[in-house]
Parts: C-alpha cells; sequence; structure tokens
C-alpha cells in the first residue's frame, strides 16, 4: 500500500562535538510508515560524519539496515541529496568504497515519480549501475550497516561548517532528500520495497539545542559526474 506523499518522515539527532576533528554526527531514518511504495516494514538510517583534512575534506556515510528481523531486507541503495556546500566532484576517499556499496550514481531518478527529488538525487550509493538494482546478493541484511568514505575536495569549510551547513539544509529543504531501496523483503523474500524521508517537526528542538549555526544558500546546483 503506498502511503501519501506528503506523509514523510527522517528524524534528525545531531550531537556537535567540539574540539575533536570530528565535529558531528547526524542521523537520518527512513521509516515506511512515513512514505513507502509498498509499506513492508522496511527501515534504514543513514549516519553523516565530517572530517577536515585541509585540501581533503571528507564525509563518512553510515548506511545501517535497521528492519525488524522479523521482517527481514537486504538494504540495496540509498538516495541522498546534499546541500550546496558539498557540490563538488564527489568520489570515494581512498579504501572509502564499502563491500557492497560501492557504486555512486549522480542525478539520478526512478519510479514512481512521486519519490524523486525535483531534478534527482545527487548522488545515489548502491552496489550496482542502478537504484532498483539488479541484485540484492551480499547487501547489508536486518541489523548489518557499512561505512563508506567520500572525499569532498577543499571546500574551504571547517567540519564544524560542514555539519552546520547539512544542519540547515535538512531542516530547511522540503523537498524529498532522502530514499531507500529494499528487495529480497519479508520472511520468503518475494517482496521489495522504496521508502521516503523527510524532516519532523520535533527534530526542531533537538538541533536547537545544539546552539546556532551559520546559514548557507541554498540555491540548488546540480552533482558533476567524474
Amino acid at each position: 500500500m503506498k502511503l501519501s506523499h506528503n506523509t514523510v518522515v527522517t528524524a534528525i539527532t545531531v550531537a556537535l562535538v567540539c574540539g575533536g576533528a570530528w565535529a558531528s554526527d547526524l542521523t537520518l531514518l527512513v521509516d515506511p510508515m512515513f512514505g513507502s511504495t509498498e509499506n513492508t516494514g522496511a527501515s534504514a538510517s543513514v549516519s553523516l560524519s565530517f572530517l577536515d583534512r585541509g585540501k581533503s575534506d571528507v564525509l563518512a556515510i553510515t548506511i545501517e539496515n535497521t528492519t525488524p528481523p522479523e521482517i527481514g531486507a537486504a538494504l540495496t541503495a540509498i538516495g541522498l541529496e546534499l546541500p550546496e556546500a558539498f557540490d563538488f566532484y564527489l568520489k570515494f576517499a581512498p579504501g572509502g568504497s564499502g563491500n557492497y556499496f560501492d557504486t555512486l550514481l549522480y542525478n539520478e531518478r526512478f519510479s514512481p515519480g512521486w519519490l524523486n527529488a525535483p531534478d534527482g538525487y545527487d548522488i545515489v550509493i548502491s552496489g550496482d549501475d542502478s537504484f532498483l538494482g539488479q541484485g540484492p546478493r551480499g547487501a547489508p541484511m536486518a541489523g548489518e550497516s557499512e561505512t563508506i568514505s567520500l572525499y569532498l575536495g577543499d571546500t574551504g569549510l571547517s567540519a564544524s561548517d560542514l555539519a552546520r551547513s547539512a544542519i540547515d539544509f535538512y531542516m530547511t529543504d522540503r523537498d524529498n532528500f532522502l530514499v531507500g531501496r529494499f528487495q529480497r523483503v519479508g520472511r520468503n523474500g518475494e517482496d521489495s520495497d522504496k521508502v521516503r524521508g523527510g524532516v519532523p517537526e520535533p527534530a526542531t528542538g533537538l538541533l536547537l539545542l545544539a546552539g546556532s549555526w551559520a546559514l548557507f544558500g541554498r540555491r540548488r546546483t546540480r552533482l558533476l559526474r567524474p
């Protein structure tokens, strides 16, 4: 059953770490009850961390399959919109690809259309050349996760500023910015699902506790294929 495209939720939890290289952890939660093509119960989380290495800024993304074990699912792709501050020639950092998540796609669109970001998702992180996927073998199953690292280039921003730009973007941008693709769902693995994300109002209070942050422009530009 497809839920209304207006019922979208992604919970954001933020913890700013002062004085360290890693400035923050920002976790986006994908929950099928807030937007799903099949409403199977499959779910995931996407956690972002930032590292300032001078001219080699890095974004680490931990992708976890949080589907309840009694449901079961393979998490095969994540589509993600990114703040303008990250609008560089994104690519895997050396050794930064996962065992399964080893492919980056850019400005990706897919069906059904109500799942899409306005101009396609900035990046899709997958194990093959499609968000829809050709096979779930090796993909994170319920309770499993992978971490990848992306090279952002020289953004000119500190790790804290990168984190704050992400916080501002996900708090203010109301377009689709997160989607997950699941295969081999259910006890017999016969189902699949696509689940969206968004920003719930309760996240506002959590973010304000982290303190004030610099505001960044929200002019959307497209990522270029490296």
